[in-house]
Formats: C-alpha cells, sequence, structure tokens
C-alpha cells in the first residue's frame, strides 16, 4: 500500500444548519478502504452531506476488508486512516496526512455512531472488497456485516470494488456476485424490514490502460493523476445518484 498524502482541500458551499441530535432526520456511516482515504471517498462524502437534516459519519482505513473489520479480539492497525463527521452542507475539510488507525469491531463501530441519533432515519454505506482474499471470503463476510446493519435497523448500500488494472474484468465480476450472493444470503431486510443496495462500481469505473505505471498511477487507486481523480468523481456521482433515487433521498440545493 502506497503511502498517501491527501492536500487540503475545501469545498465552499452553503453555510451548514444548526442541527441537535433531535433534528437530524437520517444519520449515514460510510466506511471505506483506501479508496475512500482517495477523491472518491471525499467527494461521495460530500454529496452525502447534501442529504437534508443529515449526520454523516465516515471512516476510511488503507488496507481494510470485511474480514479486518469483523475481528472482535484481533484488531488490525493500519497507517492509512482518515475519520470524518459533518452535517449536511457542511465541507469536507481533509487532513494533510493519514493517521494511525485501528480497524475497529464492526457491530461496535455501528451501534455507537447510531446510539445519539436513535430516531433518525439510517442507511449504512459500505465501500469494501477490494481486499479480500476471495470471493468465498467476501460472500461470507459480507453476509454478516450486511446483518449487523440489518440488526441496527439501518438500510443499506454496499459499493462493489472498482474496474484496476490489477484485475481483469472476469475477477471485478466474480467479486461484485459474491457481495450479491452475501447480500442475499443475509435475508433481505432482516427482522428490521430494510433494504440493501448492491452498486455495481465495475461498470461505473474504467481505469484508463493508456496512463503508464509511476508515482501517480499504481493500477489501483484512482488518486493522484488529474485523469484519475476526474474519474474518481465521476464515480462518486454515479453511486450517489443510485443511492439517492433507490432511497428516495431529499437533497438539498447547492
Amino acid at each position: 500500500m502506497l503511502s498517501i498524502l491527501i492536500s487540503l482541500s475545501i469545498v465552499l458551499v452553503a453555510s451548514p444548519p444548526n442541527l441537535s441530535a433531535t433534528e437530524v432526520g437520517a444519520h449515514v456511516v460510510f466506511i471505506s478502504d483506501s479508496h475512500g482515504n482517495c477523491e472518491f471517498g471525499e467527494h461521495l462524502n460530500q454529496l452525502l452531506r447534501s442529504v437534508n437534516n443529515s449526520y454523516i459519519h465516515s471512516l476510511a482505513i488503507g488496507g481494510s476488508s470485511p474480514d479486518t473489520w469483523l475481528r472482535p479480539n484481533q484488531r488490525v492497525v493500519s497507517p492509512l486512516g482518515i475519520e470524518e463527521r459533518g452535517y449536511t452542507r457542511e465541507p469536507v475539510i481533509r487532513p494533510r496526512k493519514l493517521v494511525k488507525t485501528t480497524t475497529p469491531y464492526f457491530p461496535d463501530f455501528l451501534q455507537k455512531s447510531f446510539a445519539p441519533n436513535a430516531t433518525a432515519k439510517k442507511l449504512t454505506v459500505i465501500n469494501l472488497g477490494t481486499n479480500s482474499l476471495a470471493p468465498i471470503n467476501l460472500q461470507k463476510d459480507s453476509a454478516r456485516m450486511v446483518r449487523v446493519v440489518f440488526e441496527q435497523e439501518s438500510d443499506c448500500a454496499w459499493v462493489s470494488p472498482p474496474n484496476s488494472r490489477r484485475w481483469s474484468n472476469e475477477k471485478t465480476a466474480t467479486y461484485y456476485q459474491a457481495v450479491r450472493q452475501g447480500i442475499e444470503a443475509a435475508g433481505e431486510g432482516g427482522p428490521s424490514n430494510k433494504k440493501c443496495l448492491l452498486i455495481d462500481s465495475g461498470k461505473l469505473t474504467n481505469f484508463p490502460p493508456e496512463l503508464p505505471r509511476g508515482p501517480t498511477v499504481d493500477g489501483v487507486h484512482y488518486c493522484w493523476h488529474p485523469e484519475l481523480i476526474k474519474r474518481a468523481n465521476l464515480w462518486a456521482e454515479n453511486v450517489f445518484s443510485q443511492i439517492k433515487s433507490y432511497f428516495a433521498l431529499d437533497v438539498v440545493d447547492p
């Protein structure tokens, strides 16, 4: 995993509302691997903050996978973490460096995140799978994670791994199918009758083969290079469009 430096960026938006916990209408949790550390995660985070009366809690951990989020007694430490919190319209202002972060146990993390806004509509966005060892692992772990989401009475949106130079189109599709089977195994809605949307990033991304490998092009991350940043932002916009439509989210004007 490459060491990642993220330059400070400030997005100019309208002034955020002054919301108390009792006024939060939608509480969104967004977890990711290193794709969340890059422009995809930054832009999707900002788009999620366009949801009316919302509170967004995000945690991206480089190198993480569903497996590492599901270990209650063996926490995995990554030097590539970034945790962010914000309300509707608040700008995403990222630090210059990522920080050492211990991957939390997913059930505990989700419960603690949702606790302050217990009456709000809940949505959990998961962007994991690139670091899974094999499709069968991803299938089993995604089922476990989705069950945890449903137990918290939250809806779910799973963003599958994107196209990359290291993966063939067939491998990308295989990992997508693994998540799909995991969601099906979790049981649609669970006891809380919630929904889980699966977004096929393989159809939303294309790592440009013409870019020569170098310091800003590693074949996996949509970071650092202007063309890859452009594609990362488009990926985030397409993902948010599907989430907004599927869950009928109320979005404020820019």
